[in-house]
């Protein structure tokens, strides 16, 4: 008895498994983020390009990571025989995604090469339809489609219009393609915030012919304050051997920079989980707390980070993994530490000290340090000015000498913050301004803020001067917070 099903029947089952063109997108970049972590990739960057037709979006995502050795268990239908992190944990991904973008399966093609393929001047290419028996065509004089020199690998293919906007969906108004793309940067700075903050990674977006090209920036809640036990980390077994969790309670401000996420509503208040700094599950309550979503809740937000590199011993997700399967032990073990550590989410506001007042107690400390009648301290400085696209510096100080400007945080620093630090001293050169010093000041800070700030400080801003970053706690300016530092 033969139980094989037809591989165009298998195609078409599998088709729509996802419900959005961003889930199918970051399962492109799990894939890579997955290959370039196991095989330390020189280049840590992923390149997604778009280009648009009459009635549909050619798309193409590029990584240069260590090519797909062997195809065939890449498209074998739940092999997981070639997994690598925890990201690859079903074998259904690759294939589910092909056929959610493409179900008519005419126009997907995969193009990767090893090391030594890339030295020998040759590559592989697999492309529609999907068969079981299909071999990949070995290229030798045609040229590469990507950027990237080096082995690696290029998913392409071509999605409809209507599949391509589902990225609007719960956004008022009809967007077009280009705002499409903003709403896809915001959506993979959200997925993996905790990939792109601490600067293992960067995935990069492009429309060449608009032309368009931004680099996506981590998604992050805004802290107004916290509930105990606050921010920290602890291990815990949840069956099959410790894992750390990094958690936080707290209420978030609403963004003004977001358009989907962390905007102190119903539908991004509760808790959300992560894997290694990619998110899981979101908007978690009823599971949790057994209590519904409601607007004396829409400020709280609690927030886990589950690290390990051992997929046994995380709880398991979805095979689109847009979620964590509901029932499965690991999780329950974790949402009963959780109930643990804050029985149930405030109604009220933290009421913590806010990060305005402790710049606010910053601009009083240098008003009264610095005696020059020339100083010049000032909040919210606007830079940018002369080119009409001010922003506003957190604090300006100038003490009749020298110029330092300060981008901060209440609590943890990452690496987007040091650019935003970046933006503001490179607008200060563009007033005609000539900083001395630019000072990331915060609580703590990410691990890879150092050694970026480091390489910024290598460089020369547009008026042939270097960069000088500096990073300095609360309490080294005289502020005391938190209190437990003094």
């Amino acid at each position: 008895m033969n139980t094989t099903p037809l591989a165009s029947d298998l195609w078409e089952g599998i088709a729509g498994h996802f419900d959005s063109i961003t889930q199918v997108l970051c399962e492109f970049i799990d894939n890579s983020l997955s290959n370039i972590e196991s095989h330390s990739a020189a280049i840590r960057s992923i390149r997604l390009s778009f280009r648009q037709k009459k009635k549909c979006v050619i798309i193409q995502i590029e990584d240069a990571g260590s090519g797909i050795s062997n195809l065939e268990p890449a498209m074998r239908v739940g092999d997981r025989t070639v997994r690598e992190t925890p990201l690859n944990e079903h074998g259904f991904g690759l294939k589910h995604a092909l056929a959610s973008a493409d179900p008519d399966n005419k126009t997907w093609k995969i193009y990767t090469r090893t090391k030594k393929e890339y030295e020998d001047a040759t590559f592989r290419l697999l492309k529609a339809p999907y068969s079981y028996n299909q071999e990949p065509e070995e290229l030798t004089s045609a040229k590469w489609p990507g950027e990237f020199n080096g082995s690696g690998t290029i998913i392409q293919f071509e999605c409809s219009d209507i599949f391509f906007n589902t990225v609007q969906r719960g956004i008022q108004g009809k967007a077009g393609f280009q705002r499409c793309l903003e709403y896809i940067i915001e959506e993979i700075g959200y997925i993996y915030a905790g990939i792109i903050k601490d600067g293992k990674m960067t995935i990069e977006i492009s429309a060449p012919e608009i032309p368009f090209a931004k680099t996506v920036q981590a998604v992050t809640p805004d802290w107004a304050g916290f509930y105990d036990p606050k921010q920290g980390q602890f291990n815990i077994d949840l069956g099959g051997g410790t894992i750390i969790v990094e958690y936080a309670f707290g209420e978030m401000k609403a963004s003004n920079n977001y358009k989907k996420h962390y905007l102190r509503n119903m539908a991004t208040s509760g808790a959300e989980v992560r894997i290694n700094g990619r998110i899981m599950a979101s908007n978690l309550f009823e599971v949790i707390w057994n209590i519904e979503p409601h607007p004396a809740y829409n400020h709280f937000l609690a927030t886990f980070n589950l690290i390990s590199g051992d997929r046994t011993a995380l709880p398991r997700t979805r095979t689109s993994k847009n979620g964590i399967r509901s029932g499965d032990d690991k999780l329950e073990m974790l949402f009963e530490q959780i109930r643990k550590m804050h029985p149930t989410p405030e109604r009220r506001l933290a009421g913590a000290i806010s990060e305005d007042a402790l710049v606010t107690e910053l601009e009083k400390q240098k008003n009264t340090h610095i005696r020059s009648p020339q100083k010049k301290i000032q909040m919210w400085f606007p830079v940018f000015t002369k080119v009409g696209a001010t922003v506003k510096a957190d604090l300006y100080v100038f003490d009749g000498h020298d110029v330092v400007i300060y981008e901060a945080k209440k609590d943890k620093a990452d690496v987007q913050d040091l650019y935003q630090l970046l933006m503001y001293w490179d607008g200060a050169v563009a007033d005609g301004i000539k900083p001395t010093e630019g000072i990331l000041i915060a609580s703590d800070f990410s691990s890879g803020v150092a050694p970026v700030m480091n390489t910024i400080n290598s460089r020369k801003d547009e008026a042939g001067n270097c960069y000088k970053f500096t990073l300095k706690h609360w309490t080294d300016e005289g502020v005391r917070y938190p209190e437990k530092q003094v």
